[in-house]
């Protein structure tokens, strides 16, 4: 470290352990007024304290959204034992940014950071703002999206070469190209399995999406079969349709444009609610956006936004909300 290196580190761990001590309810009227010296001695001692203030103040109101999240995830029986683990590392989270800034230590991803140790067992996956291409077989291509994982599913006893994946979660294109004529007996289809359905296509390229629960398929050519506990039904180019464990929705024409728009590169918003565009610059930038107002969750967005310009895309929103973005380590923003 360079001498002036030193000196900002001093000041800081200074202005941190009279911040410390002046929240600890244990401060004294002549700590206050020892505190308020030492900022006096120098501009860069007010600024330090300033900025630090500033940071440990957001954190505090993340920590109150976490904790609204907590009460809410310990509603669903099925998830108390996740819920109780997501909490301890989002605490630790806590801890850490305000006393390391960036050391991301935790087993449990805090306000999923960075994957989970049980997503790591995936056959394959793709990082935040990571696309990948696996070839199946000489006919068949999967594209993958970010934060995408897949299992390839296991070759039947006695059965021609099955080419299929499980989505576990993310997004996928998949391309069936036609068998070469002298391969065409004995093909099996390409199977897609995501949620509780499965997708099937002899020739054809369609896009499938897992988020939460909800599945959504846009077919961009061909044609793909949908095989779900509840219906069976076929979708041709330019149809979409979203299912879940208990329902099945209709086909709906679609811009297939705007569905593929991540494949050039882009994120496309056509009148979508600001959250939803909040959620969808999530899975493709480090850290995590959180949007405070709740009143501006709904405001209507039209815009597109280049992946590798994300960071524009926060200053386009806080002209167009009128909020103002509090930067905080670990690439998190506050939009208040």
């Amino acid at each position: 470290m360079t001498q002036a290196d030193d000196s900002r580190a001093a000041i800081e761990a200074h202005a941190r352990a009279w911040l410390v001590r002046m929240r600890s309810g244990n401060a004294t009227a002549e700590d206050a007024q020892a505190f308020r010296r030492w900022c006096d001695e120098s501009p860069e001692h007010a600024s330090e304290v300033r900025l630090l203030s500033e940071t440990w103040t957001a954190l505090d109101q993340v920590m109150a959204e976490i904790a609204v999240e907590d009460v809410n995830a310990e509603r669903v029986a099925s998830a108390r034992r996740l819920s109780a683990r997501q909490r301890t590392g989002r605490r630790a989270f806590i801890g850490f940014a305000v006393a390391a800034g960036a050391s991301w230590l935790a087993v449990r991803p805090p306000l999923g950071l960075w994957p989970g140790i049980g997503e790591l067992a995936a056959d394959y996956r793709t990082g935040t703002g990571e696309q990948r291409e696996v070839a199946l077989s000489d006919r068949v291509v999967v594209d993958m999206n970010t934060q995408t994982r897949i299992n390839l599913l296991p070759a039947r006893a006695g059965q021609p070469p099955q080419h299929g994946i499980e989505l576990l979660a993310g997004e996928a294109e998949i391309a069936a190209a036609a068998p070469a004529a002298a391969h065409v007996a004995g093909v099996n289809p390409v199977v897609v399995v995501a949620g509780p359905g499965r997708l099937l296509t002899d020739v054809g390229r369609f896009n499938v999406r897992l988020t939460g629960d909800a599945v959504c398929v846009t077919c961009m050519s061909g044609s793909v079969a949908i095989e779900h506990p509840r219906q069976q039904l076929t979708l041709t180019a330019r149809q979409q349709l979203v299912y879940d464990a208990r329902n099945v929705g209709q086909p709906v024409q679609v811009d297939t444009d705007g569905v593929t728009a991540w494949r050039r590169g882009m994120l496309v918003f056509n009148g979508q609610p600001l959250q939803t565009v909040i959620d969808e610059i999530n899975r493709y930038r480090p850290g995590r956006i959180i949007l405070r107002n709740a009143g501006l969750r709904n405001l209507n967005v039209q815009a597109q936004f280049a992946l590798t310009h994300l960071d524009d895309a926060i200053a386009m929103i806080c002209r167009y909300a009128g909020v103002h973005a509090t930067r905080l380590p670990g690439s998190i923003v506050l939009l208040s």
